[in-house]
């Protein structure tokens, strides 16, 4: 029989008037009291940061069939779940993925910079997501759930149906109609959820999402599930490893429902708390200019009240979304704005708009270095090479650029940019070819 975890030195935390909830009790991940997001809060004793730094740099070395060394997620079990039993994760050995330099054509174009990118569509779903999902989906069969949903713009849905089949409980996923590509909308289906679409924006997906929720129909998956955080913190922890146990000078990455950036932050300060004592990272987070609800309100912010949390929240507002390649951040209200706002804030980062031409010229540019992006990872890309120009970002200043998802799953957008390359040939005639490739 298995052992039951009960996460006895775990709790929720409101991250606006810190009422504190049991882990494994809470269903809707809104604070009773104020209706804020949670942070998840370890109270568990940790070993130094050198310490574990050893152990983690040991499993990685390792082979075998634990999730601590399958998985560089569970690799750093310590920071992100500490209580979790090994034999209790649900995972499908996500996280190992590339740390690579730019190359030539992508260095040229963004500028002096010492560019990096960790490629987190190299993952079972695809995506980022599974970052956080072997986390959640783990907690969630913990707690005992048996119905699990989500909200979404076509990686969540691919996140959540893997491991929900994979931990033996039922999925539901609510997309917007005719705005997820259809290789976003054949992985549910392959996993066996139930798939449903909305005639609407991600938007009214989340609000049906989050009502079912209160209703205490459904179990969220979403990243207001705050479980869900912990597990994309290995986005630093990894860079940390790669880089000698180190970070760069920033980190930059596109913004959507924000649980990516919300991480980011969250885990540079509890490196911080456990002994490291270095630099850490300056956090640039983009969006394009049909989703821009924070990096508009943050510039508008930033001429008239300079770098303040409290002014930021004061101009933020919901937009109406417009249409852009970068469907999976196609998002006006996003879910962890807060969460956003106070890691942006709080790493002396900052945030910018990119048009729709910047971020497919950033995809192309990367795939002449051999890297099919995805075009939110385009996004980044673009707000990397304006923080250069702006001044920003100095020059020689490490960067690392988070590549939130594979760009085989957005092919059509990426094709549609570039038919124009395409040469059609009059015959098939073998000299004819030779013209045309002038040999």
């Amino acid at each position: 029989m298995e052992e039951i975890v009960n996460f006895k030195s775990t709790l929720l935390r409101c991250i606006n008037c810190g009422h504190t909830t049991g882990l494994l009790e809470e269903r809707t991940f809104a604070c009773p009291v104020c209706g804020g997001l949670y942070d998840v809060e370890h109270n568990h004793v940790m070993q130094p940061f050198n310490v574990m730094t050893k152990k983690f740099d040991w499993r990685m070395s390792q082979t075998g069939d634990s999730p601590v060394i399958k998985s560089g997620v569970w690799r750093f079990l310590e920071w992100v779940m500490p209580e979790m039993y090994q034999d209790q994760i649900v995972s499908l050995s996500e996280g190992n993925v590339p740390i690579v330099r730019a190359g030539r054509h992508l260095s040229d174009w963004v500028g002096p910079v010492d560019l990096h990118l960790i490629l987190e569509g190299m993952t079972p779903t695809g995506s980022f997501k599974d970052f956080g999902g072997t986390v959640m989906m783990s907690v969630a069969k913990a707690a005992g759930v048996k119905a699990i949903g989500c909200a979404s713009t076509g990686d969540t849905s691919a996140m959540a149906a893997a491991y929900a089949t994979a931990a033996g409980i039922d999925c539901a996923v609510i997309l917007p109609e005719g705005k997820v590509t259809p290789a976003q909308l054949a992985q549910p289906l392959v996993h066996g959820a139930k798939v449903i679409t909305l005639p609407g924006t991600f938007d009214d997906c989340m609000r049906v999402v989050k009502e079912l929720v209160n209703a205490g129909k459904l179990f969220p998956a979403n990243s207001l599930n705050p479980t869900r955080i912990e597990g994309h913190q290995a986005t630093v922890f990894l860079l940390a490893q790669y880089f000698g146990w180190n970070l760069p000078d920033w980190i930059s990455l596109p913004v959507g429902n924000g649980s990516n950036c919300s991480s980011v932050g969250k885990a540079m300060r509890l490196m911080t708390q456990l002994g490291f004592n270095k630099p850490t990272s300056h956090i640039l987070g983009s969006q394009s200019e049909a989703a821009c609800p924070l990096s508009k309100s943050w510039s508008r912010a930033w001429e008239k009240y300079g770098a303040t949390l409290a002014g930021w929240k004061t101009l933020y507002e919901p937009m109406e979304v417009g249409e852009t390649n970068a469907t999976a951040a196609r998002i006006g209200n996003p879910v962890s704005y807060q969460k956003v706002m106070r890691e942006i804030t709080m790493s002396n980062g900052c945030m910018n708009t990119v048009s729709e031409k910047l971020l497919n010229e950033a995809v192309a540019i990367c795939g002449k270095d051999g890297y099919f992006v995805c075009p939110q990872t385009g996004t980044a890309l673009a707000g990397v090479k304006m923080a250069v120009e702006a001044g920003w970002i100095k020059k020689d200043a490490s960067v690392a650029v988070v590549s939130t998802a594979n760009g085989l799953k957005f092919t059509e957008s990426a094709a549609g940019n570039l038919m124009k390359e395409i040469i059609p040939a009059k015959n098939c005639q073998t000299e004819t070819v030779a013209k045309i490739l002038n040999l």
